[in-house]
């Protein structure tokens, strides 16, 4: 029974994830702390899945291949975003600056003055 404000399936969930973390702790202590098992590797347990995700990163430029979904992925992370800001900044400068010369804004309200 769960005393917490989760289902009976997310607590055995958690309490799996609990146990399964506990485990590797214990391997991973067990593995590091073992004199003869790592003298060849500099006295560090040596992780084929954290080397697989290095090395992955490591290629990725390597490997790289263009394409349309890459290709609207730069566009939208990076262009759209940036001419967006810029319209912005333009639009709401044009604004201040058309009301500061219609007189609007008086010389005391506005942001930049000079006294």
């Amino acid at each position: 029974m769960c005393d917490y404000a989760f289902s009976e399936i997310e607590c055995k969930i958690i309490k799996a994830q609990i146990e399964r973390r506990a485990k590797y702790r214990q391997e991973f202590l067990r593995l590091r702390t073992d004199p003869c098992k790592h003298s060849l590797e500099s006295g560090f347990v040596f992780d084929e899945a954290h080397q697989r995700f290095i090395s992955l990163k490591v290629t990725q430029y390597e490997f790289f291949k263009p394409n349309i979904h890459t290709a609207l992925f730069g566009i939208g992370a990076v262009i759209v975003p940036m001419f967006l800001y810029g319209y912005l900044i333009h639009k709401e400068r044009s604004t201040r600056e058309a009301k500061c010369r219609s007189g609007e804004l008086r010389y005391k309200d506005r942001l930049f003055k000079l006294s």
